[in-house]
């Protein structure tokens, strides 16, 4: 989608660079595991992303824009994707307001593995350094 004028990265610290198995659809999603967790829309809505994405991962999109382009997944199901995507560190999203349910998007690198902190572990762990002190 040509843009009148550059988009500037959500996270400059983090924009994409070409993997070394040249691919847009990074592997690490893959190899990393991301791809059990995700739900149908969560794929679609990185693909539809990496599709239109520019060379730094940028790009700008309505949701209803989005749901008129893959018509099996509605506006909710593709606001969830994001903020899962979000939450999962694929994607960095900047609304083009405060009240503005749309705005710019960055496929942000797929992060490394690293291993989930359990919090009830963290507490039962605290518990018996403290019983042995």
């Amino acid at each position: 989608m040509p843009l009148k004028k550059p988009l500037t990265p959500v996270l400059p610290g983090h924009v994409r660079t070409m993997p070394r198995s040249f691919a847009w659809i990074d592997h690490g999603l893959r190899t990393r595991q991301f791809l059990r967790d995700f739900q149908p829309e969560d794929f679609a809505l990185y693909l539809f992303l990496a599709l239109a994405a520019d060379q730094c991962g940028l790009s700008c999109w309505r949701l209803d824009i989005m749901e008129r382009t893959m018509p099996v997944f509605q506006t909710r199901q593709l606001r969830n994707a994001r903020e899962r995507l979000v939450k999962n560190h694929l994607l960095a999203f900047r609304p083009w307001n405060s009240s503005d349910p749309d705005g710019t998007y960055q496929l942000l690198p797929v992060p490394s593995l690293t291993p989930k902190s359990n919090p009830d572990l963290s507490v039962f762990l605290r518990s018996i350094i403290k019983s042995v002190s």
